[in-house]
């Protein structure tokens, strides 16, 4: 049995006769190439917003077996996706990381932006929430003062790791399931909406799925083409959860963003390297959060709506697929990504 729960399959290497172009005779040889061409058939979108495109490795030419056109903005223009709590999470948000100025914070919420992300570990929670609260005052004050109350929509375990006050120091004396029952009081006291994680396999999400009361949503990973992570992003979706592309452009590192097929696509789209980047991830359903210093990087990370990848540019950037991280630590493994198709290390 593989490491991620998989059976091996018993026709392994056995041909399939009865398989549109298989030849009959397993010996001979065969080409998909010289194969009668079938009736043009558009991939489609599937239910829970997943490509359903090319395979991505083996790409050399234009898709013969689809049109090479854009999806219909009806299905590939939604600019949010609805959770399994029933919230309505934006698919572009914008990251906090680093983040030293509250005006660069005003000006997204002005933008537009509202999936917001932040951590204690960014050291700016403070910034972060007085951009927000003078956002709100400006814009919604006499709502809270009728509520009463401030709430989170979303609250995220941000590692599978407990770590003793002001440390990274692991805590082995706190439990997963502690921590999340406390994080399900505070959704009964109103404070939370929701509650999802950060940098969980499927065998922790599965574990926390095992005691919880109060699902999680969300699974926040790094995903972009050369870390696709399908078989994550599939299996969230399967467990009921949506991801969500941290560092979808590379963690402020160029390598992404100057790679030669990303920059030809962008010349060929019109857009920037980061919209070709960003419109990847949310036309497969999976939501993002870039970071942008600028307010001309910031208004054009969130106009990744107004195109769309074709299906012969998307296999492209699905052939970028290296199981490459821009995020790493000394304090966390991480599953090897070519193997497993990228699932985080275990909590």
């Amino acid at each position: 049995m593989a490491n991620d729960g998989s059976q091996p399959v018993e026709w392994t290497g056995q041909a399939f006769p009865y398989l549109m172009h298989h030849p009959k005779d397993p010996s001979a040889s065969h080409s998909y190439a010289r194969a009668p061409a079938a009736a043009p058939e558009r991939p489609s979108v599937t239910a829970h917003g997943v490509w359903d495109g090319p395979a991505p490795r083996g790409y050399t030419d234009t898709p013969t077996h689809a049109e090479d056109a854009a999806p219909k903005p009806s299905d590939s223009q939604q600019e949010t996706v609805t959770l399994s709590s029933g919230q309505v999470m934006p698919l572009l948000g914008i990251g906090t990381y680093k983040l030293e100025n509250v005006e660069a914070l005003k000006l997204a919420l002005d933008i537009g932006y509202r999936h917001i992300d932040c951590a204690s570990v960014y050291g700016n929670q403070k910034l972060v929430g007085e951009g927000l609260a003078d956002f709100v005052k400006e814009s919604v004050k006499k709502s809270l003062e009728d509520l009463g109350l401030e709430y989170a929509d979303l609250v995220l375990v941000h590692w599978p790791h407990a770590w003793k006050p002001g440390t990274q120091e692991e805590d082995s004396s706190v439990t997963l399931e502690e921590t999340w029952r406390a994080l399900e009081d505070m959704v009964d006291e109103g404070l939370i909406r929701g509650l999802g994680v950060s940098n969980f396999s499927l065998a922790g999400i599965d574990e926390i799925l095992s005691f919880a009361r109060v699902k999680p949503v969300i699974n926040q990973v790094e995903l972009h083409p050369c870390l696709p992570q399908r078989k994550l992003v599939g299996g969230l979706l399967r467990r009921g959860l949506r991801a969500v592309a941290f560092s979808p452009l590379g963690h402020s590192k160029q390598e992404l963003l100057e790679n030669p097929v990303v920059v030809a696509l962008a010349d060929e789209l019109g857009v920037s390297s980061a919209q070709v980047l960003l419109r990847w991830n949310v036309q497969r359903g999976v939501g993002a959060i870039p970071k942008a210093g600028s307010e001309h990087h910031a208004r054009q990370n969130f106009d990744v709506f107004s195109f769309s990848l074709s299906y012969a540019q998307k296999a492209k950037l699905d052939a970028l697929e290296s199981g490459k991280r821009f995020v790493t630590n000394n304090w966390h493994t991480f599953e090897d990504a070519r193997s497993t198709l990228g699932a985080a290390g275990a909590s």
